[in-house]
């Protein structure tokens, strides 16, 4: 596969919405049975990137109460670094690493991306997941 197009399947699925306060990227990532809206992260313009708290509405509304899971909830946190709860409900990332490479520096903003997939991925799962203190993650 050449590098055109193992760009495209990876881009399949993915919308921007550019706006003047904030970007909005739309994932191929269904919640539940694939039915709905697929996940959508925004950048706002400090360059906070966030799940705009999609992540906890859609598992309160499949598991009702959330404190049975809040250890796993924790632990995924402690162990995935920069990304934090606010509000109870939002998942943010507001610090990217600083990459250097050679003279330059840039934000690392798709390791901050990563950061945040990984947490959303485990948490909509979190119940039918137990996850350590250490992050790792078995099978209930």
């Amino acid at each position: 596969m050449d590098a055109q197009t193992l760009t495209g399947y990876i881009r399949q699925g993915i919308r921007k919405e550019v706006y003047d306060d904030r970007i909005e990227l739309y994932l191929p990532f269904y919640f539940e049975s694939g039915e709905g809206q697929p996940l959508c992260l925004i950048w706002n313009r400090n360059g906070v990137l966030s799940d705009g708290g999609r992540t906890f509405a859609e598992l309160k509304k499949r598991v009702g109460d959330l404190s049975a899971y809040q250890r796993s909830i924790q632990n995924i946190l402690r162990t995935n670094g920069m990304v934090t709860l606010e509000g109870g409900q939002k998942l943010v990332v507001r610090h990217f690493q600083t990459c250097i490479s050679g003279s330059e520096t840039y934000l690392d903003y798709l390791g901050g991306l990563s950061r945040l997939l990984r947490v959303i991925a485990r948490i909509s799962v979190v119940d039918t997941i137990v996850v350590d203190e250490d992050g790792t993650v078995r099978l209930c």
